[in-house]
């Protein structure tokens, strides 16, 4: 298994970079409980940023990362709809041949919302939406109004490592011990970095909170995480 990792134009290096190392670090926390990760890793971090096939440039679809993007974008409200993009995600080519996961981080504003029902509220933003068990989008566009340099960061890194763990499929959808629904996404209630933060304000009030606990996973999500970890070592062996 691996995860794709890609990213928009205008994002910049940075920004991918601190996506990136903040995968890496989950991985490798995890993999340190389970010694034979760390010599044959069961998921694989493969970034392909932005990404294009100049073969299938213009009238063929999945080209490039824009092409997810333009697919996905409705001008009427300058946002990418994510739940249309992450359709784009679940039923590109290389899933069929091959599944893995899918982490996109855009410049552009994110809606998770419907087309006819964000147009009923424009005023409705999101920092990320996953499907799990697939893949993730997140935006930086409202992240980048903190002035902060560490703090903006650190909020990156909360809203990366939130999703990756969406995917990764936690909190499992059978757990029913603290937790709250929200659309497909389950999150966890306890003190968490699956907690879910509406808005970029939110986000970093819980980056913030969560570098004291060191590990931001709670007790319960880890357990999960180690899970998952297992699950892959097996098949990847």
């Amino acid at each position: 298994m691996f995860i794709s990792m890609t990213w928009s134009e205008g994002i910049t290096e940075r920004e991918s970079r601190v996506a990136i190392d903040t995968v890496k670090q989950v991985l490798y926390w995890l993999y340190l409980r389970h010694p034979e990760a760390l010599i044959d890793p069961p998921i694989q971090i493969r970034p392909f940023g932005n990404w294009i096939i100049p073969a299938l440039v213009p009238d063929k679809p999945y080209w490039g990362t824009q092409w997810y993007i333009d697919s996905s974008y409705d001008d009427q409200l300058q946002q990418v709809i994510a739940p249309l993009f992450l359709e784009l995600v679940r039923r590109e080519p290389w899933q069929q041949a091959d599944a893995h996961f899918d982490l996109a981080l855009l410049e552009q504003d994110l809606t998770d919302f419907p087309v006819p029902l964000a147009r009923m509220y424009p005023e409705r933003y999101t920092l990320g939406s996953s499907l799990p068990g697939t893949g993730a989008v997140m935006s930086v566009y409202r992240l980048r109004q903190i002035q902060d340099t560490y703090i903006r960061e650190l909020s990156l890194a909360r809203l990366v490592r939130h999703h990756l763990g969406h995917v990764l499929g936690v909190p499992e959808l059978t757990r029913r011990q603290a937790t709250a629904r929200l659309g497909l996404e389950l999150h966890c209630t306890n003190p968490c970095v699956m907690r879910n933060a509406a808005t970029a304000s939110e986000l970093t009030e819980l980056a913030l909170e969560e570098v004291e606990m060191g590990w931001p996973f709670c007790e319960l999500c880890t357990q999960e995480l180690h899970h998952v970890i297992v699950r892959y070592s097996y098949e990847w062996s």
